[in-house]
């Protein structure tokens, strides 16, 4: 049971939509007694078992369907006979009710950097409901990233062009990466897909040396770079990567909520 949670768990860091099937109760000849756990996966493969055999399968795809309808949790109840309502052509003539529980991401959060500041912000935001993404160019940290288990992790080369997963408009992106020259180069790849949010980490002073470069040596159009929230997050005053990622999510969960 214990394996079947934390593969759940791996799924919902990851940001994958999945579910979990739980035997509620059972009476009768059934393959599995209540307590049974199965983990149900957005493509419709499964880990562990509530009993296999037409069960199972049928369980598999009533949870895939309610992934794919956006609907909330429920109990259903299987019969183990070859004829009648909710039938699943056994011959075993017991019952069985089970929870089943899908569960959709949030919105995406693209976080440029895995440094202290990204793992910070990652682990924050996923705990509101936010589906992050880390992206990075460095070995070590996307390495460090992804033991953490707090957000898919991507590694993209050094100009930040190549492996950076697709923006588009309902997508929450901040940028934290380690220094100026990072930062700009982020900035640069994701300015002109207009995602629902675009912040920069650092003052005032850096924002008008990035944007004076962005704007001379990139050609960035003044009107995307109008959109780009820098200083990033609310104004609270924190210094560690814990406070900083508290003022970005506050950020974004005002943006998130249209206040």
């Amino acid at each position: 049971m214990r394996d079947v949670l934390e593969s759940f768990l791996d799924e919902v860091r990851a940001g994958r939509r999945c579910g979990l099937a739980t035997i509620v109760r059972a009476s009768g000849s059934t393959p599995r007694t209540a307590g049974a756990r199965m983990l149900v996966r957005e493509d419709g493969s499964t880990f562990g078992t509530i009993g296999g055999g037409a069960f199972e399968a049928a369980v598999a795809a009533d949870l895939k369907a309610l992934l794919g309808d956006g609907a909330g949790p429920g109990i259903k109840r299987y019969v183990f006979t070859e004829e009648g309502a909710n039938a699943l052509g056994m011959a075993c003539g017991g019952t069985a009710e089970v929870l089943l529980e899908p569960w959709s991401a949030g919105p995406r959060l693209m976080i440029f950097g895995a440094g202290h500041v990204g793992r910070a912000l990652a682990r924050l935001a996923g705990q509101v409901g936010f589906a992050c993404e880390i992206v990075d160019d460095r070995e070590h940290e996307c390495a460090e990233a992804e033991q953490a288990r707090v957000a898919r992790v991507f590694r993209c080369d050094a100009a930040f062009e190549h492996g950076v997963p697709q923006v588009d408009p309902s997508c929450f992106v901040a940028v934290v990466t380690r220094c100026h020259r990072t930062d700009r180069l982020a900035l640069r790849t994701v300015l002109g897909k207009a995602p629902r949010y675009l912040g920069l980490i650092g003052s005032r002073r850096k924002k008008a040396v990035i944007f004076k470069q962005l704007i001379e040596e990139d050609g960035a159009d003044e009107e995307a770079l109008a959109a780009v929230r820098c200083p990033i997050g609310l104004p609270i005053g924190g210094e560690t990567p814990e406070e900083i990622a508290v003022s970005i999510v506050a950020e974004l969960l005002q943006v998130r909520h249209g206040r």
